[in-house]
């Protein structure tokens, strides 16, 4: 399944639904699944069973298209007396057919649209605005841009703003913009982008779509080189991105800031973005050959901006690798690689190879110019179309605005009446009603001040008991270092002088016994209060600390992102104390052969997670506090102290993993 089925199947539940869940699961789109076999469990039309079986062919087309197939004809079978299933079923067989026969997919959805028009019921348009949409993905896939942006323009845009939905509204604004963008047109796709944006925000929009959108209009704005509003949007972008992590690809996030520090001028910034985008895309089980690409495609701009030719020309051999399947590739795609190795060739003074790639640039042009001839003259047929079609749009939206603003004031007046009511009916019993009210305040007051002045002990306390061992383990560990430490040095080389002068093999068990007891005293010391974390700061002090516990039965593996140097002191040892407490745990308790564990810094939160692959336990026993360890009730302990929140998931036989947020 390909980049551009995952963007059809977004684009369709958000036309379908509004909004659709889109974890990274096994299966994508369980849950719908799930709820749509339950509701078929139920006594329904036989109109809405139809219905739930093409959507279930729709959810299954991304995972199983045998199932997809499957449930796609038992719905046609119950559309014989109905020409809006009818129709229906003409539109969800010509989605599933975009990624097998996409000629027939075309006539398949030009034939629901025709069957659609004539039906004129609320439930008819909005599927008449969904099945333009679809056509026009259609007709993108087929390279036809021009008549896709003709139907976008001129049929699914006026259907959309008639539906008032402004989820819809917003995923046409969102693929005329694309359109435009694809075409390098970046400030009309720049204007439509921020349409979709708006409009997509107003509802239950489906984050992949608003993501897209977010990820194009922040390229738009940089190429366009509007720094105060590239500036804003990639601000959105983050708050929007840290509300959807646990649904969106994280190398989606790490593109978008590659692109935005580009354009910055920041290349470091930018590269190291695009080298975690490329390291995160490869993770999946499944990795899209054109999508890695367009990832090699833009490290190769980021080199060739920073001067870096060499890098750049080999970041563009593994993009021609990984496109030498021809059907991976589009036009544009050929067209940009030829100009940029020309320029960098050019650069390098490596004139044959300049001259080869020029002519090969010149050939694309010649045929992209060709192509765009013939689109223009299709472009001059509709325009008379489009600009009638825009007017309709504005009456469309002006109308929409003016139910809004009637609805508004209505609201308004009715608010106004329920408070004259209110008000009489205060000065009636206003008497009675004042002490009561006097006297409610005053205990909520009390009550209030009560729990803060609690919670401030509480925070004080906890604070004197967490430095309290925090200095009580620094003094232990120097008196082990400095006391116990150079007695049994001390012994130790008196005993080596017994040995030297009367050699026994006693005397030799009593040395491998000091040297143990010397080892053991300094690990000891050092757990109590680790040297590097003193010294060297948090990231030295987590690698000596997995470091320390790898063994040959447990690999330990180590990730951090960010910089964790501006930190205070406390905050860093609580962070250590936290993960020095989690591996403990691990190790004795769950027989793991392999641990991972990770930590990043982002706009003042922390993130930790540690994993392993160990035998796992019943999450009851979190239920029992008799059955809590002393080590995991002081990871708690550090957790709240920094205002964090703590996530444990376990299974008997699949491991353990702990999730934790902390606010420094």
């Amino acid at each position: 399944m390909n980049l551009r089925k995952l963007c059809l199947l977004s684009l369709l539940m958000l036309c379908l639904c509004g909004y659709s869940s889109a974890l990274q699961t096994p299966i994508p789109y369980q849950k719908e699944i799930d709820s749509l076999l339950q509701k078929l469990k139920t006594k329904e039309s036989t109109e809405q069973v139809a219905e739930d079986l093409f959507e279930l062919s729709l959810y299954y087309s991304y995972s199983d298209s045998a199932k997809a197939h499957q449930y796609l004809l038992q719905g046609k079978r119950l559309a014989k007396n109905s020409p809006y299933i009818q129709a229906l079923g003409n539109r969800y067989e010509g989605m599933f057919f975009m990624d097998y026969d996409l000629p027939k997919s075309i006539v398949l959805l030009e034939r629901s649209v025709e069957q659609l028009k004539p039906l004129g019921t609320p439930q008819a348009k909005l599927a008449l605005a969904r099945a333009y949409n679809t056509l026009s993905t259609a007709y993108q896939w087929q390279d036809n841009h021009m008549r896709m942006l003709e139907i976008l323009m001129n049929d699914a845009l006026p259907a959309a703003v008639a539906s008032k939905d402004d989820v819809l509204i917003g995923t046409v604004y969102y693929k005329i913009g694309l359109n435009y963008w694809n075409n390098l047109q970046y400030e009309l796709a720049s204007t439509y982008l921020q349409n979709a944006i708006t409009y997509l925000q107003k509802g239950n929009y489906d984050p992949y779509i608003l993501n897209e959108s977010f990820k194009l209009q922040v390229i738009a704005l940089g190429v366009t080189g509007k720094r105060e509003a590239s500036n804003t949007m990639i601000e959105n972008f983050r708050q929007f991105f840290n509300t959807h992590r646990t649904e969106l690809p994280a190398n989606e996030y790490h593109y978008v800031l590659s692109a935005y520090y580009r354009y910055a001028k920041q290349y470091r910034q930018a590269r190291t973005e695009i080298d975690r985008a490329i390291q995160e895309l490869k993770k999946n089980e499944k990795v899209n050959p054109r999508e890695l690409a367009s990832y090699y495609y833009q490290r190769a701009l980021i080199n060739f901006a920073d001067l870096e030719f060499k890098a750049a020309l080999a970041d563009l051999d593994v993009n021609d690798e990984l496109l030498i399947n021809p059907g991976l590739g589009f036009f544009q795609d050929s067209l940009n690689i030829s100009a940029l190795k020309k320029r960098i060739y050019e650069t390098l003074g490596d004139y044959k190879s300049a001259v080869f790639w020029s002519n090969q640039t010149d050939v694309l042009k010649d045929t992209l110019l060709n192509r765009r001839i013939r689109e223009s003259i299709l472009a001059n047929e509709i325009k008379y179309q489009s600009l009638q079609k825009e007017n309709e749009i504005k009456t469309l939206l002006a109308e929409k605005e003016k139910t809004a603003s009637d609805i508004r004031n209505t609201r308004i007046i009715i608010v106004l009446i329920m408070t004259i009511l209110i008000l009489i009916g205060y000065f009636i019993f206003k008497n009675h009603q004042k002490n009561k009210r006097l006297l409610h305040h005053q205990e909520i007051n009390a009550l209030q001040k009560l729990q803060e002045e609690k919670q401030k002990q509480k925070l004080v306390s906890l604070d004197a008991m967490l430095q309290g061992e925090e200095k009580e383990r620094n003094r232990l560990s120097r008196d082990l270092h400095d006391g116990l430490g150079s007695v049994l040095a001390s012994i130790r080389y008196k005993v080596l002088d017994l040995q030297l002068s009367q050699p026994n093999d006693r005397v030799d068990s009593v040395l491998k016994d000091m040297d143990y007891a010397i080892s053991e005293m300094r690990r000891i010391s050092h757990n109590l209060m680790p040297e590097a974390l003193r010294r060297f700061g948090l990231e030295i002090s987590l690698e000596d600390l997995c470091k320390s516990l790898q063994n040959p039965q447990t690999k330990i593996e180590l990730q951090l992102y960010g910089s964790f140097r501006d930190l205070s002191m406390d905050q860093q040892t609580h962070i250590y104390r936290i993960i020095q407490e989690l591996l403990y745990n691990s190790l004795k308790h769950s027989f793991a052969s392999n641990i991972l564990v990770q930590a990043s810094l982002e706009d003042h939160m922390v993130f930790i997670t540690v994993e392993d692959n160990g035998v796992g336990f019943p999450m009851e026993i979190l239920d029992e506090e008799s059955k809590v360890g002393v080590g995991l009730n002081n990871v708690k302990i550090r957790v709240n102290y920094l205002h964090g929140k703590l996530d444990i998931r376990s299974e008997e036989g699949r491991g353990t993993s702990v999730d934790i947020e902390l606010f420094v």
